[in-house]
Formats: C-alpha cells, sequence, structure tokens
C-alpha cells in the first residue's frame, strides 16, 4: 500500500499537473519555438538564398544580354554613320562609271585635258568627297584633284584598289592609305569604268578623308573607358585614341583584338579581361569596334547582384524591413534600366549636331517618336508644321514634305524612297532644293521597327552648279568677243597692205615691209582660229563637211603655203609620194590644216640648210603619210606629252621658237575626228623628227566621160559683164575697216557705198538700189542678222556677213537671217571677191 502512493507521489508536479504533461508541453513548446524559427527562417532565409540564387544565375545573365544587345545597336549606330560617308561617296561612282563620257574620255589616244577638264567640272558638284582622280587600266594617274603634275602617268598605289576593283561592276572601298598627293590618310572608292563590251579602260576614283570621319565620331560621348576603333579590310586600325588618322605605322595596330571579330564580323567578344561590340561597315568591308573593360561594362549589373546579396542578409537578420529593402531596391533597378535605354536607343548629341535632318516614324501609328531640331526646322519651313506644335505630336500626314503614300511603299515592300533636289518654297517665297529619303528600318529578327525619315538641304550645291554653268557660258561668251576684238583692227591692216602693195613704186624695201606687215597679221589671226579651235574641240562642237579628197593633192597644197619659209631658211625638201590609193573622206579645209600644222613645225623646229621629206605609202585599207625633218627632236619623256594643247617640250623652246603650242594639240583632234591615227617618233635630242599620220581609203571617185577630173575646174571663168559696175553697200561701224575695204574693192572694179550703222543702210537702200550687202554683225544699233533679215524681205539682194565671231553657231545664224556667206575677220579679199562674184552670178 505504502509502494503505490509513494509511485503515485512520484508522477505529480509541484504545482499538481502530472509531470507527463509538462514534458509534452515543454517538448511541444520546444517545438513550437522551432517552428517560429523555421517560419522566420523560412520567411527570411529562403526568399533571401532563392533572391541571391536567381540573382547569379538568371537575372545577371538576362542583364548582361541587354546590356550586349544595346552596346550592339549602339555599334550599329556607329557603323551607320561611319558608311554615310561611303555609300553616298559610292553612289557618285556607281553614277559616273557608267557614262559613256568618261569611257570615251578614257578611250582617247590622248585623255590627260579632257579627263582633268572634266573632273575640274565635276568635283565641285559633290562636297561630301575629299578628292577625286581618273586613271588608265595599268593604275597610272591621268588626271586628279588635288592637281599633282608630277603624278600624272605613274601608278598611285593602285594594288591597294586594282585587282577589287576590276572584279565588281560597282564601286569598291580600299584599305586605308596615304593619298599619293599629300600623304594624308584616305580611302578610296574605285569603280572600274568599262566599254559596252565590259572592257576596262580605267578607273574612277573618289577619296575620303579619315580625317573627315573622325570629326564625326569625335562628337559622339562613349562611356566611361570606353574606346571606338575602325578596322579596314586588311586591320589596319584608322584612328589613334583621340580619332586622329592613324598613320599607320605597325606598333599602332590593334594586335590584341580576338580572332572572333574577323571570323564573326558582328556580335560580343570577351577577351583578355576586355569586352568587345562590334559590327561591320556593309558599304566598305570595314569593322568597327567598342571595347571597355569587362568590369566596368557590367558593373551596373555586378552592382546590382550585389545589392540583392546585402538585401538578402539583412532579410535573415531584419524581416520586417524586407519589403522597404525590396522597394528601394526595385526602384533603383527600374531607374537604372531606363536610363541605360535612353542613352543606347537614341543618343541626343548626336542627332542635334547633325546638319541633315532625321526623324523616327512609328510604323503603326505614323507618329514621329523622335526628331532632331534640323528635321523640326524643315518641317515647320516647308512642310506646313504650325512653329508652336511639337514634332512629336504631329503624324507623318501633318508634315507636307514627302507624298503622302510613300511611307506605305516603304513599310510595305521595303524599298527605300528618295527625291532628288526636290523644290520646295519657304514662307518667304525663297525656293530651296531638299533630297527626301524614307528608309525602313528592321530588326536583327527582321520585325519592322519603324521607318526613318531623312531630309536634306542641297540648295547650296544647287546654288554652285548652276553658278558653274553659268561661269562656263560666260567664259564661251569671252572668247567670242575677244575673237571679235580681236580681229577688227586687223582688216583694215590687211586691206591697207593691199593697197599699198598695189600703188607703192616697185621698191624691194617697201614690199619687204610690207610683206613683214602682213605676215605678222595673218600669223595672229591664225592664232585666233587656233585658240577657237582649241575651245571648239573642247567643248566637242568641231564639225566636219566631209567628201572625198585626194591626200596627195593636199599635201602639195600645205607644201605650197609654207614653201616660202623653206626657201629662206634654203631646207631641201624631198617628196617620196609611193601610195596608189590615195583618196580619203575628210574634210579637205581641215586635212589642209592638219599637214600645214606639221609642215609648218617642222620648218619651225629645223635649221638652216635641213631636210624635210614627205612621204607616203599604202598599209592594208589606210593610208600612212610620213613627215620627216632633220631639226631638233624630241626628248624621249617629252614626246607623250608633244600633242598636249600648250605643250612645246619645254620653256627655252618656246622663248626661243615662238607660238602657243596648239597646232600639235589640233591636228591630233582633227585626225581623231576623221577616225585615223597621228603619232611622233624621235631618236632623241637634235636627231630630228617624223609625224606619222594614218587614215583610211576609200575608192576613188568616178571621172568625167571626158577622162578629166574636176569637170567643174575645167570650165573657164566667166568673166564679168563690164556693161555696168556693179553696186555694194558696205555697213561697219568700224571706221577704218570700211575705209580699207571701200579703197580695195573700188580698186576693183565695184562702186561702193559706206555706211557705219544698220538706220544709215536702211536708209541708204532708199536712195538707190544695190546688187549686193557686205554687213559686219556688231553694229551699235541693232545686229547685222536683223538688218540682213529686214533688206532681204525689202529688197531681195543677197548679203556677205563679215564678223570677228568665227563659232559654227554664228555660221549657222548668219545662214538663218539670209546671208548667202560668212567671212571672218581679217578679211581675206581675194576670198572675198570670189564670194561677191559668185553671189552676183548667180542672181544675174
Amino acid at each position: 500500500m505504502g509502494g503505490k502512493r509513494s509511485a503515485h507521489m512520484l508522477s505529480l508536479s509541484p504545482s499538481g499537473m502530472p509531470l507527463r504533461y509538462l514534458l509534452k508541453k515543454a517538448r511541444h513548446d520546444r517545438f513550437e519555438r522551432f517552428n517560429i524559427v523555421v517560419a522566420i527562417l523560412l520567411a527570411g532565409w529562403v526568399p533571401s538564398i532563392l533572391t541571391v540564387w536567381f540573382s547569379y544565375t538568371f537575372l545577371t545573365k538576362m542583364l548582361e544580354s541587354r546590356i550586349l544587345r544595346d552596346r550592339q545597336t549602339f555599334v550599329q549606330l556607329i557603323s551607320r554613320l561611319v558608311g554615310d560617308d561611303l555609300s553616298r561617296t559610292q553612289g557618285i561612282i556607281d553614277y559616273y562609271q557608267t557614262l559613256p563620257d568618261i569611257s570615251r574620255i578614257l578611250n582617247s589616244s590622248n585623255p590627260q585635258s579632257a579627263a582633268q577638264q572634266w573632273i575640274g567640272t565635276t568635283f565641285y558638284s559633290h562636297p561630301r568627297i575629299d578628292g577625286m582622280f581618273l586613271t588608265g587600266r595599268d593604275g597610272r594617274l591621268i588626271a586628279s584633284i588635288p592637281y599633282t603634275p608630277p603624278m600624272i602617268g605613274k601608278d598611285i598605289d593602285s594594288s591597294v584598289w586594282r585587282p577589287q576593283a576590276e572584279k565588281i561592276s560597282g564601286a569598291f572601298v580600299s584599305p586605308v592609305h596615304p593619298r599619293f598627293s599629300d600623304r594624308r590618310m584616305v580611302t578610296d572608292i574605285v569603280g572600274a569604268v568599262r566599254t559596252p563590251d565590259k572592257n576596262i579602260v580605267g578607273y574612277l576614283g573618289v577619296s575620303v578623308l579619315i580625317e573627315r570621319i573622325g570629326r564625326r565620331l569625335s562628337t559622339i560621348q562613349f562611356a566611361d573607358q570606353s574606346t571606338c576603333q575602325v578596322m579596314d579590310q586588311t586591320g589596319q586600325p584608322l584612328f589613334t585614341n583621340d580619332f586622329r588618322p592613324n598613320p599607320g605605322s605597325s606598333a599602332a595596330r590593334e594586335s590584341i583584338l580576338p580572332k572572333e571579330i574577323n571570323e564573326k564580323k558582328q556580335g560580343n567578344v570577351e577577351h583578355g579581361g576586355n569586352l568587345y561590340s562590334f559590327c561591320p561597315v556593309e558599304s566598305a568591308g570595314w569593322i568597327v569596334v567598342v571595347k571597355q573593360p569587362k568590369n566596368v561594362a557590367y558593373k551596373p549589373v555586378h552592382d546590382l547582384v550585389g545589392r540583392m546579396a546585402v538585401l538578402a542578409a539583412w532579410l535573415m537578420v531584419l524581416t520586417t524591413i524586407f519589403a522597404w529593402l525590396g522597394g528601394i531596391f526595385y526602384r533603383r533597378q527600374t531607374e537604372a534600366a531606363r536610363r541605360i535605354e535612353r542613352e543606347v536607343i537614341f543618343n541626343e548629341k548626336i542627332l542635334a549636331n547633325m546638319p541633315v535632318g532625321i526623324a523616327f516614324v512609328d510604323p503603326v501609328s505614323k507618329r514621329f517618336s523622335q526628331a532632331n531640331e534640323a528635321f523640326t526646322q524643315m518641317a515647320q519651313r516647308f512642310g506646313g508644321l504650325p512653329g508652336r506644335r511639337e514634332i512629336t505630336d504631329a503624324t507623318y500626314d501633318d508634315v507636307k514634305i514627302a507624298p503622302a503614300d510613300a511611307i506605305e511603299r516603304v513599310l510595305s515592300f521595303g524599298t527605300p524612297f528618295q527625291l532628288i533636289e526636290q523644290p520646295f518654297q519657304d514662307e518667304g517665297g525663297m525656293t530651296h532644293f531638299i533630297n527626301v529619303t524614307l528608309l525602313r528600318l528592321q530588326a536583327a529578327d527582321q520585325t519592322i521597327q519603324g521607318v526613318l525619315y531623312f531630309l536634306e538641304d542641297k540648295t547650296r550645291d544647287v546654288t554652285l552648279r548652276h553658278e558653274l554653268i553659268n561661269a562656263n557660258a560666260a567664259k564661251d561668251q569671252f572668247l567670242a568677243l575677244l575673237s571679235h576684238e580681236l580681229r577688227n583692227p586687223l582688216s583694215p591692216v590687211i586691206a591697207m597692205v593691199g593697197e599699198l602693195e598695189a600703188s607703192a613704186p616697185r621698191s624691194a624695201k617697201l614690199r619687204q615691209a610690207l610683206e613683214v606687215i602682213r605676215r605678222n597679221v595673218e600669223l595672229e589671226a591664225r592664232l585666233i582660229d587656233d585658240l577657237l579651235d582649241v575651245t571648239r574641240i573642247a567643248k566637242g562642237k568641231l564639225q566636219l563637211s566631209f567628201e572625198i579628197v585626194d591626200v596627195h593633192e593636199i599635201l602639195r597644197r600645205a607644201y605650197e603655203i609654207c614653201r616660202e619659209d623653206m626657201n629662206k631658211k634654203s631646207i631641201d625638201v624631198k617628196f617620196e609620194l609611193d601610195a596608189q590609193e590615195v583618196h580619203v573622206e575628210g574634210d579637205p579645209a581641215r586635212l589642209q590644216q592638219v599637214f600645214w600644222n606639221l609642215v609648218k613645225n617642222s620648218v619651225k623646229f629645223t635649221p638652216a640648210n635641213g631636210r624635210i621629206t614627205i612621204a607616203t605609202s599604202n598599209i592594208p585599207d589606210e593610208i600612212e603619210i610620213r613627215i620627216t625633218d632633220t631639226g631638233i627632236g624630241i626628248e624621249p619623256d617629252k614626246i607623250g606629252k608633244i600633242f598636249n594643247a600648250f605643250e612645246q617640250g619645254q620653256t627655252s623652246i618656246t622663248r626661243r621658237f615662238g607660238g602657243l603650242g596648239l597646232g600639235l594639240a589640233i591636228s591630233k583632234a582633227m585626225v581623231d575626228a576623221h577616225h585615223g591615227e597621228i603619232r611622233v617618233e624621235s631618236p632623241g635630242k637634235d636627231k630630228g623628227t617624223t609625224f606619222v599620220v594614218q587614215l583610211k581609203t576609200v575608192a576613188a571617185p568616178a571621172r568625167a566621160e571626158n577622162g578629166a577630173d574636176g569637170e567643174r575646174a575645167a570650165i573657164p571663168e566667166k568673166k564679168r559683164p563690164t556693161s555696168r559696175r556693179h553696186r555694194l553697200l558696205v555697213v561697219d561701224d568700224h571706221v577704218d575697216t570700211c575705209t580699207g575695204m571701200k579703197m580695195m574693192l573700188e580698186r576693183r572694179g565695184y562702186d561702193i557705198t559706206v555706211a557705219h550703222s544698220a538706220e544709215q543702210a536702211v536708209e541708204k537702200t532708199k536712195q538707190q538700189d544695190f546688187d549686193l550687202l557686205i554687213s559686219d554683225i556688231g553694229l551699235p544699233d541693232r545686229s547685222g542678222y536683223e538688218l540682213m533679215s529686214e533688206l532681204r524681205q525689202s529688197k531681195g539682194f543677197p548679203g556677205i556677213a563679215l564678223s570677228g565671231f568665227g563659232m559654227e553657231t554664228d555660221v549657222n545664224k548668219a545662214r538663218a537671217a539670209g546671208f548667202s556667206e560668212h567671212l571672218t575677220k581679217p578679211i581675206n579679199f581675194d576670198r572675198l571677191e570670189q564670194a561677191i562674184r559668185h553671189l552676183l552670178e548667180s542672181t544675174s
């Protein structure tokens, strides 16, 4: 009984509660505390651990990927900026390399003069290029701007671009290299000029200075410790660290660039602790590379993950402040992401500093989401956008510049829309010429992002082009007026010389003096004609009258003209006219001018008691004319330039022998116009010279039945009827010219009446009848054309125009006005009398 009580007492606690309950409760309390700790740990540690784990595995990769994508977009914008200069310049080459004029210039035997003139005209129409050149198919320079005479005819490092340019039909952008004229670093955009049968006849190229590209890139604000570099096809960097042109030394090459850049061409690469973002310049084959230390590039991500780790630690210590720390973290993360997106997608500083108007149009709402200041101003000036309205509140249809349906075509088909130099008027009525371009913008996955809208004011370029055209027209007018003013004083001199020769006593000294005057006046007239011929040739307006002619006969005429000069120098002339087929189709006057120039040249440069040989021979379907002298010869390095205008080999020759150096240039142009060939041969200095002309032969003309050639020449000349003297009316405002003509023509049996203006001439025709009018063109009150037209209608008699204006257009205008003949001053009185007799006989 006592043992049972004792056992019962052990089962109770001092409070009277059973010990088993207390033990159970204690275990429950410990378990509850454990549950609370676990709950707190779960509430604090698990989210923190999960957050840290998620940050280091997924969030880091996601944000790094976003940074890489934004960097790639930024690099693409730089690539398009670099490609802007090159692609527009390639468009210039693509346009001009197919022009027939370029092929024709390069195909000519001496293209330098025409090529230099063409480049001088074309270069200044394109302000975004820094040089232009034309080379032969072997890469030797023909013409260039900047003009570099020592390099003419030499190779200009064509190995840099020629192997690639000849393989493609368009333009090739060369690696960077020093320019041949001033050693400044450039890239050449070169296109092969081909004939219609696809043969290369030469190359047309333009140069873009690397410093131009560097200046544009230097306006970009790059991120911390970021460097930008552009590599050409060979891996040569274009710039130093401050965007100055890289001189090309091997020490400056980016040898540490990963190989993946050359292999992938586009993307991002981590190498050597740096992050490289790169993108190709599509139009050139170059690569734009932006390098930044990896830890700097990913610093926003690393900072973010660090903050999240600190946040997790704070959550494990104090769960109650978790929401507050999380809010701070979210707010900071959102602000950082927005800041990066704004800076990368659209760089306000780039757009603000560009003179070209650029805007981005949303593809769905057609609203302008972004636009620079230049675009906004042009939209207000030409597009009807109110000045108070923001451009971002306007839609595409609100800006009346591009056609309304253009954006739909661009979005639907992807084809760029372009208007070149479209005229627009601003509010002040001033006309501006604008280039309008719409381009569809696509992402890497081909989704349409929107439309880029470009506006470029080309008013200055158009104005300069018109000024150049007007300047060229003024130059032609000046040459015509200069010719007229130079010729006018020569006519009375020739007339008075003829009068003195006819009436002066037969004194040898007097006749020698008159002959000197006549010869020098005729020489000055010849120089004027040469200058006008050069102008006609340069403008492609040399006109020829083709007929079948005898080359031997033309050679004899040329010899007769120069025979007196040969006799004065005791030059022996030998003819070896062995050719059997001697007829060619050509302009007899121009061919005589060619041979006269060649014979005169031989006489001029051959010393006294020398020898000149004129020989002909036949080769298949051609006749070859060789004019050989024993004169001063030509040095080997001067032979290639001898047919250039104003070229006489060296200055000492010009001082010694005189002349302008135009005769051979004119002769070559005229032989080329006859589809012939002219060349020069010389063993060297003081060893004589041979000029060789080759012309296509034709069948001899049919002879008359009586066997005589030139039936017209065999008919005896008609004598003028002596029943009455013919009355001629001479009109010229130059008094001395009228006096000389009156004396010469009266001595030849004509009654002459003089008038010094058109009104005087009309009055004299009312007082008496005339058989013929001889009139100057430039009269003080009105032109000779108007006078001839009036008298032709009222009186019906023929007229002869006398003028210092000798261009083809002047001759055509004279005939259109009613003149039967047009003679150029100074007057050849034998030719004038022949024309008078012909017209009087035809009217009688």
